[in-house]
């Protein structure tokens, strides 16, 4: 548990009945502060905790005894402001500060200005024990302090007085009029007194420039407090360490809440402010609390809100700012309410609304780590509870809670909490009975760790009922509104569904109520036993709850790919038709392609001798064309050169037509061949009429016609040209368009369906419902929801330790309903399954094996089919390769190992000695074929790594058992020679590959040696601020943070050095 809290125990108790007509608590604590370390042991050295009683007077306690060892008594007419204050300075000295709010000498101008102090020089302990005659037990009697008292008065109502190890020879003075002041510590004089100065982006009233009487009707002291800067959220940059800071809380007259910074400046001899911001609070607010070390404000709201406010330095003009960081709704706490008062003004009388802050009906106080303690009064169901709760402010997650027995109510007790060392909560309590008022002191020892995401997620379950969220049968835990919004940080939108939350909140919320109605629906069904009383009926049901959250989901993925599911859905199909029918016109070619082929080489040799005269025929015909063609070409040469060329052109272009023609069949018999080979010598003889010399393409240059150019028709051809190009460029977009189109619509049809979205919740409860047992314990088989099992592992939705299965496991669950099946696909796609828990599950199969064996031959004359079990035992063989497949840890993988016996170890040693066998007939690890890296080969086969690795485990775990058992020596050398014989050939391999490698194998362990020389070396020389290269030399590095590996796989690592 990250937080964990010891019950309270009681202090002390006490009863007053001179602190009925006041509203200030009755009790009120303190830790006491310390000045130097303790000389002598014993109660010095314990915790002291000052204690202020109403009437009675000031008593230090010793919280390691829980005794009471000083005591400083009042008159009982007086009481106190505020907490007790003492500064232990020596051994034989300590002060005793306690502010007079009433008294009997006390005038009404003088309530909450006067002062006083002890100055005790005694260390002995004033705490005597006598027994009574007639009681056996021993009770305290405490006698009056011999210290010296003294009294003084001073100008200003007093809100709070502060003492402080950093200021042992001064007193601060927090005035109600939210000035604070520097006094020395034996109060005789006021060093310097701090106005409250109100920024400019609050305007301050006329009243505020008058002094200090008009101050006090302009603004009010709610809260304040002072810690040292060591080890704050203020960095040292700002302001130097061991610096006081003085934090106040001020309501100004215009209603705003105003925290004011304040530091002592010893040079100066008096306050200077730090920083100061304004707090969006309502009126009424009570119960603040300050994080020292994360700077995290928290108070309770008079709405029963609880605030926190994170406060910040700016790193470089030093300007503080406060950001609310979460907001927790607490229904049921009874807050501080206001009350009204009359005040004298120049124009009359003036009726106020005020608000007490020492009546603390709920206080809080910061633990640490960005934890929170609140204590109060919790209506739950019309009754009051008096209630310690521990909070995570980080996430907003209830992490403990007490409730405090007796009988409270909300008008009568107040509360306070303090903060001891050693993680020691205190808590005082006060209720009014009739004209008496009791208090009780507890002390609450707690223990909190830091907390994370998932912790946090953990706790839900217990937040939301606290929060107010009711109404689920199933608890409603983890997965409500309220609580995934705590989640959510203010300032940050996120993403659901490709959704903007900060735009699409509405929608959100009811996108998150629907999914949270169905399925608490769904979940409804699946535990009620009238709907869903057998296997099938859950089945239906769950996968109906599937397949609409399959659909929501593939929904979403066709919005975000901007397509229509139909259209893709229709595009896939229309795509797998097009495939299909050019693949059957592929596979017709293809055969077409092979029957022309065969038949060529059927009538081959038959038609040799008419193939080789026909050849021939043709030869001779040809060399006689050419001769004719060559006497025509030098007659018609000159004609030619006459012709236009426009004449020459329709003659090519009739001579084209010519040979497109089909050929005729000519008169004495001769065949196609022979006029299409008349057409090629054609063909040759326009070829060498056309080509020419240069200088006869000169003359036809020069004999051309000139023509005259039309305007108008060339305009009339520009503009159809350009006319075209944009059809063209419009027709190729819109082909583009579409063909992007369809591409979107397959990718989106192809892609895989998301799978569905469940709860944790969801899925622990499915799991648990599906591994029912009887009330003897045993597996309830009678229902039996396998297929949802099946979806469940196939998916990878749960894993092997989901709560749903058990302390036991999903794999165990399955090895104990025998259903081997799913347990096999449990080790497939479980990567979460315990090693002993895959051991036990080997040592169970071969004992299944092994009877199965024993039954087969005992009952070989019996019918055949009377197994009893629910599925077939898998094979060893087989079950081995699947646990040696899975995901595992070595370490744990050894000491499960240890839970083998020899007799298995024997089954198991013959299966690895068969597997290195068929890898020998195979070739061995260097077989081109094979791939020993991988896990499993084709045929079931693991891979030859895979197999050594387990050897060498079993090795390493047995090995004085294997030694000590002679009767598996002859499994071990047979796999000990095929070892060896695979190393043989990587040491002929390795010396084969020296000469070639070597040269590169020098230069790369001389570069690795500069390297880390200069690394390790020059380490502290180079300031961390560079980084080796490649080529030896020195570079900028940025990181800041390094790990250097050594020889032998050792890390080296190395101690950054940082020069402020």
């Amino acid at each position: 548990m990250p937080v964990s809290v010891d019950d309270p125990f009681l202090l002390a108790s006490f009863s007053s009945t001179t602190h009925n007509q006041q509203q200030h608590q009755a009790v009120s604590c303190t830790p006491e502060g310390r000045h130097s370390v303790s000389e002598k042991e014993g109660e010095e050295d314990s915790s002291l905790l000052v204690v202020a009683i109403q009437g009675a007077g000031v008593q230090l306690f010793n919280t390691a005894d829980q005794k009471c060892v000083l005591s400083y008594s009042t008159p009982p007419g007086y009481s106190f402001t505020g907490s007790a204050q003492t500064l232990y300075k020596s051994a034989h000295l300590r002060n005793v500060y306690a502010v007079i709010a009433k008294g009997t000498d006390v005038t009404a101008k003088e309530e909450s200005k006067v002062v006083w102090m002890w100055k005790d020089e005694s260390t002995s302990s004033s705490l005597v024990s006598v027994a009574e005659a007639d009681s056996a037990m021993h009770e305290d009697v405490i006698k009056p302090s011999s210290a010296r008292k003294t009294v003084h008065k001073f100008d200003r109502r007093i809100h709070q007085l502060f003492v402080s190890p950093l200021l042992p020879s001064h007193v601060v003075l927090t005035n109600s009029d939210g000035s604070i002041s520097l006094v020395t510590e034996d109060l005789k004089r006021v060093v310097n007194t701090s106005e409250l100065q109100i920024s400019h982006s609050t305007k301050p009233s006329k009243k505020e420039k008058k002094g200090a009487v008009a101050q006090d009707g302009a603004t009010a002291m709610i809260w304040s407090t002072t810690y040292s800067t060591s080890g704050s959220w203020i960095p040292s940059s700002a302001l130097a360490r061991n610096t006081l800071i003085i934090m106040t809380v001020v309501v100004s007259d215009a209603g705003k809440t105003i925290a004011t910074l304040s530091y002592v400046n010893e040079e100066q001899r008096g306050f200077s402010t730090f920083g100061q911001v304004e707090i969006e609070a309502a009126t009424g607010s009570s119960g603040f609390a300050f994080d020292v070390k994360s700077g995290q404000l928290s108070f309770m709201s008079a709405a029963g809100q609880l605030k926190i406010y994170n406060f910040e330095v700016s790193q470089g003009d030093h300007i503080i700012t406060a950001t609310e960081t979460l907001t927790l709704p607490l229904p049921g706490y009874a807050v501080a309410t206001p009350t009204t008062s009359t005040k004298p003004t120049k124009k009359g009388s003036k009726t106020v609304s005020e608000i007490d802050s020492k009546v603390q009906r709920v206080d809080t106080i910061a633990l640490g780590d960005s934890y929170l303690a609140v204590a109060g009064i919790h209506q739950i169901d019309g009754k009051a509870e008096q209630t310690l709760t521990i909070w995570d402010i980080r996430y907003g997650t209830l992490q403990a809670k007490h409730v405090v027995p007796g009988s409270f109510s909300a008008a009568n007790t107040t509360c306070q909490l303090a903060l001891l060392p050693e993680s020691v909560l205190v808590m005082t309590i006060s209720t009014l009975h009739n004209t008496t008022i009791k208090s009780d002191i507890f002390l609450c020892h707690f223990y909190a760790e830091p907390m994370s995401l998932l912790g946090a997620m953990g706790r839900m379950k217990d937040t939301a009922p606290f929060l107010g969220q009711k109404g689920s049968t199933l608890a409603q835990d983890a997965y409500t509104l309220t609580t995934t919004a705590l989640l959510t940080p203010s300032d940050i939108s996120g993403v659901v569904k490709a959704k903007d939350l900060s735009a699409n909140s509405a929608d959100l919320k009811k996108q998150l109520e629907a999914a949270q109605v169905a399925e608490k629906e769904t979940l409804d069904s699946l535990i009620s036993q009238s709907k869903t009383s057998t296997s099938q009926e859950f089945e239906s049901v769950f996968f109906q709850h599937v397949e609409r959250q399959t659909a929501e989901a593939v929904s979403d993925l066709m919005e975000r790919y901007g397509v229509d599911a139909e259209e893709a859905k229709a595009a896939v199909a229309a795509k797998q038709e097009k495939d299909a029918e050019l693949q059957k016109q592929k596979q017709k070619q293809q055969r077409k392609t092979d029957t022309t082929q065969d038949m060529d080489l059927d009538v081959e040799p038959v038609n040799a001798e008419k193939t080789e005269t026909k050849k021939e025929k043709k030869k001779a015909k040809k060399a006689a064309k050419e001769a004719e063609s060559e006497k025509k070409a030098s007659k018609d040469s000159k004609l030619e050169k006459k012709e236009p060329k426009s004449e020459k052109k329709a003659a090519k272009k009739a001579k084209a037509g010519n040979k497109t023609e089909p050929a005729k069949d000519v008169e004495d018999g001769s065949s196609s061949e022979s006029s299409s080979d008349d057409d090629d010598d054609e063909a040759d003889d326009e070829e060498v009429v056309v080509l020419s010399s240069d200088d006869e393409r000169e003359e036809e240059k020069e004999e051309e016609p000139e023509y005259e150019v039309d305007e108008e028709q060339e305009r009339a051809q520009m503009e159809a040209y350009l006319n075209a190009v944009d059809e063209w460029r419009k027709t190729e977009a819109e082909a583009i368009k579409s063909y992007r189109q369809q591409q979107r619509l397959l990718r989106a049809g192809r892609k895989q369906p998301p799978l569905p979205e469940l709860s944790h919740h969801f899925l622990s409860t499915v799991v648990g419902r599906c591994f029912t047992r009887l009330p003897n314990g045993q597996p309830d088989m009678s229902f039996w929801p396998a297929k949802v099992i099946e979806y469940l592992i196939e998916n990878q939705l749960v894993g092997n330790s989901n709560p749903g299965a058990g302390q036991a496991g999903v794999a165990l669950e399955l090895m104990e309903r025998e259903q081997w099946p799913l347990l096999e696909l449990a080790l497939k796609k479980l990567y979460d399954i315990p090693e002993l828990d895959m051991i036990t599950m080997l040592k169970q199969v071969i004992g299944l094996n092994k009877n199965k064996a024993s039954v087969a031959s005992s009952s070989s004359t019996t019918e055949a089919g009377s197994s009893t079990s629910l599925s077939p035992v898998p094979d060893v063989p087989h079950f081995l390769n699947l646990i040696m497949a899975a995901p595992r840890n070595e370490i744990f993988m050894q000491q499960a190992i240890k839970k083998l016996s020899i007799e298995e170890l024997s089954i198991i040693l013959e299966i690895l000695k068969g597997w290195i066998g068929i890898w020998d007939e195979r070739g061995g690890i260097g077989h081109q074929n094979q791939q020993p890296d991988k896990k499993q080969l084709p045929g079931g086969l693991p891979g030859y790594g895979l197999m050594i690795d387990f050897t060498t485990l079993i090795m390493d775990v047995h090995f004085p058992s294997l030694i000590l058992s002679p009767q598996l020596h002859p499994v071990l050398k047979a796999i000990q020679s095929s070892i060896q014989r695979e190393r043989e050939i990587s040491d002929q391999l390795e010396q084969a590959l020296r000469g070639p490698l070597g040269l590169f194998d020098r230069k790369y362990r001389e570069m690795m040696r500069r390297k880390k020389e200069a690394t390790v070396s020059g380490f502290a020389a180079s300031g961390n601020v560079g980084i080796v290269s490649a080529a030896g030399g020195v570079v900028a590095d940025k990181r800041r943070r390094r790990k250097w590996e050594g020889g032998e796989g050792i890390p080296d690592y190395a101690v950054e050095i940082i020069h402020l």
